[in-house]
């Protein structure tokens, strides 16, 4: 079985391969008949893709956020690749595992090693004086299964493999460099608040092949719960004085930057503001980076809702 990969996709070949059901809907045609709109993905990339024949045959064999495996043939619309499948299953390695079914083909990950990234996590919240040093290393260990493999979040910034611990230690060198500029700030408070900023989406964020939030995050969402670990954690320890504590549960509640926004307030003192700041440039980079990267075109992308413009490419 020859595996295709949609960077390798040719308008005009027919492909077999493994892929993530993104997205099913079934929809209706306007001559009333049902077809199968989908949108698959796999390391490389994300296509559109759609099944017009046999629907009733395939559509229960699988559901939105299954792997599956795919036979199609690629076309083009509106001067983008599209997928014609012909048959299209729930991908389990029992099944396919003989095939070439494996995971790693489905998931994008960062491109840096996980144990690199790990190590400069830990060098990062080493360098934070007590007692915040001992809140932040209690708190990262105890998730530190999940922290080194979860996308940082579901459909904004880094969402790849690994995307949550890249945006900790991108953002937390960053302030450390920063820093330096603004030595009357307080450093032990804006690193263990940039390591801790994001940490309730563990609770919001779910471990499925395509992540989603969960109900949790979705009734309380994550700077919330974030919150609550930070302060309960704290209350555990009884050793951080009460004006650093208030002040990191400010962070983790302004870090969005406005009510607006998601926040629960603004930022109120200048490490809340340069917290905000800084994770605002990484996640913005990092999306517009994606956005050129993904986009078909060759000199200008398509206009991109969230920069409110089409983006340069050259």
């Amino acid at each position: 079985m020859k595996l295709t990969q949609i960077s390798d996709f040719k308008s005009g070949r027919s492909i077999q391969g493994f892929f993530i059901c993104e997205e099913k809907h079934l929809r209706y045609t306007r001559k009333g008949d049902l077809y199968l709109d989908l949108v698959l993905s796999d390391s490389t990339g994300v296509i559109q893709s759609k099944m017009w024949d046999l629907v009733n045959d395939f559509q229960d064999r699988f559901s939105g956020g299954d792997p599956v495996a795919v036979k199609a043939k690629v076309g083009e619309f509106n001067d983008s690749l599209q997928l014609t499948v012909t048959q299209i299953n729930l991908a389990s390695p029992e099944q396919y595992g003989k095939y070439g079914f494996s995971a790693d083909l489905l998931i994008k990950s960062v491109d840096e090693p996980l144990d690199e990234l790990w190590n400069r996590l830990i060098k990062l919240y080493k360098s934070i004086k007590k007692p915040l040093r001992e809140l932040v290393s209690i708190i990262i260990n105890e998730y530190a299964e999940k922290l080194r493999t979860m996308p940082a979040s579901v459909n904004h910034h880094h969402q790849v493999q690994g995307g949550f611990l890249k945006h900790l230690v991108t953002t937390g060198e960053m302030g450390s460099d920063l820093l330096r500029h603004y030595p009357s700030l307080n450093r032990d408070l804006v690193l263990a608040g940039i390591i801790l900023h994001d940490i309730g989406k563990v609770k919001s964020i779910n471990d499925d092949l395509v992540p989603s939030h969960t109900n949790t995050g979705k009734l309380i969402g994550h700077i919330v719960l974030g919150r609550d670990m930070v302060m309960e954690t704290a209350a555990k320890l009884g050793n951080i004085p009460q004006d650093t504590l208030i002040k990191l549960e400010h962070i983790i509640l302004s870090h969005q930057g406005s009510p607006e926004k998601g926040s629960v307030t603004y930022p109120k003192f200048p490490e809340a503001l340069m917290v905000h700041y800084i994770d605002q440039l990484d996640g913005r980079i990092t999306l517009m980076q994606d956005a050129i990267e993904k986009d078909p075109n060759s000199d200008w992308t398509g206009y991109q809702s969230v920069f409110k413009s089409d983006l340069y490419k050259k």
